[in-house]
């Protein structure tokens, strides 16, 4: 194979290479979990309310919840990322959690 050949399969390989990260890149978005505690004192009972596009969209969720419900005393988190954990305690695992 001649020289110019070879760069242009490297330079074909490459192009690729970058489409595909750019592809999946681009399929990859943040998704945010809401949580709602209508205990704060009790966090071991929650209602899960949703999959949201922005932190934003999860605390607005959130909030109506608890007070569409009426509770006094209730709590909510917003998880980024979460997957059930692998251990089958049925906890959700997140990237990070805001409130």
């Amino acid at each position: 194979m001649s020289k110019p050949q070879r760069a242009s399969r490297g330079f074909n390989r490459l192009w690729l290479v970058m489409g595909m990260a750019a592809f999946l890149t681009g399929c990859y978005r943040d998704e945010w979990r809401g949580f709602v505690y209508p205990s704060r004192n009790d966090l071991l009972v929650h209602r899960e309310i949703g999959t949201y596009s922005s932190l934003e969209e999860c605390r607005s969720a959130a909030n109506a919840v608890i007070q569409n419900a009426g509770w006094k005393n209730a709590d909510y988190e917003c998880g980024l990322n979460c997957e059930l954990s692998s251990s089958g305690s049925g906890l959700n695992i997140c990237e990070k959690t805001e409130r």
